[in-house]
């Protein structure tokens, strides 16, 4: 399994940061959107939708919101964001408080899916503009902060996890590897500070909102758990090997990306 998962990571990872580095924005726009859509092709089925007809006509609404967005998605860029934010930080504390609640709740599949389409689509806006608004740089770290703190959080979790954090949602993750995730990620958000030349107060507001960035991938992590604990399904998909499907990939940051790109918003950074 591990070998399995570092194989398929050497071959996704310089194929991910050559796009980020060299893609233009409008092509990074299309690759970063192909995702996206094939990730919610994988929820449609995770939200239960039995039909291939309803699958294809939710999927068929992605794509109009996704090929209709550049003429209405500029007209949000000064507060989309913040619902974003404001959900992932609720859905974080529902499932921290009372998880086996949400397991009993019997949810229709189209509410499933409609918000899978609406975290899905928002996700590729917002890191869209991250990358328009701030630069390759910034989407190449936080895509480096969800790498380093999931792969922090699965050794150290392996290595000295005995506190389950949610185990009637996600059993394999313990309270050791969030803070393992936790460390990681404030140790490299300080080394990047640094080697940028930040002033000691920009340091430590980049530290804070990169944990902050992490806690909530964890929620997007968990969110996922959930819908496939309800689901009844290990992985979203089987497209890498060790990995699962393209939402096993990109949960965390569907939902880090709202809290990464309102706080370099609100604190000016730039890297």
């Amino acid at each position: 399994m591990l070998r399995s998962r570092l194989i398929t990571a050497l071959v996704l990872a310089p194929i991910i940061v050559f796009g980020i580095l060299k893609l233009p924005p409008l092509w990074f726009a299309v690759a970063w959107g192909v995702v996206i859509f094939a990730a919610f092709w994988e929820w449609t089925d995770l939200a239960g939708l039995q039909s291939r007809t309803a699958r294809l006509g939710f999927v068929a609404v992605m794509l109009a919101g996704q090929l209709s967005a550049r003429y209405w998605a500029p007209y949000a860029l000064d507060w989309l964001a913040w619902p974003v934010v404001v959900w992932w930080f609720a859905l974080g504390m529902a499932l921290r408080t009372f998880p086996e609640t949400l397991l009993k709740i019997r949810y229709p599949a189209v509410l499933k899916a409609i918000i899978g389409l609406l975290v899905l689509l928002t996700a590729w806006i917002i890191m869209v503009w991250l990358r328009v608004n701030f630069g390759v740089k910034q989407v190449l770290f936080l895509l480096l902060l969800i790498w380093l703190a999931d792969a922090a959080a699965y050794f150290v979790g392996k290595r000295f996890g005995h506190t389950k954090l949610l185990p009637q949602i996600s059993p394999g993750k313990t309270v050791e590897g969030v803070y393992g995730a936790l460390f990681a990620a404030a140790a490299f958000a300080a080394a990047v500070g640094f080697y940028f030349e930040f002033k000691p107060i920009m340091i430590s507001d980049f530290v804070v909102m990169s944990l902050l960035t992490v806690v909530i991938s964890v929620a997007g992590d968990l969110f996922e758990s959930l819908a496939k604990r309800l689901r009844g399904v290990k992985d979203s998909g089987v497209l890498f090997p060790g990995h699962g499907g393209v939402l096993d990939r990109i949960d965390s940051l569907t939902a880090a990306v709202s809290v990464f790109y309102l706080g370099s918003f609100l604190r000016e950074i730039y890297l």
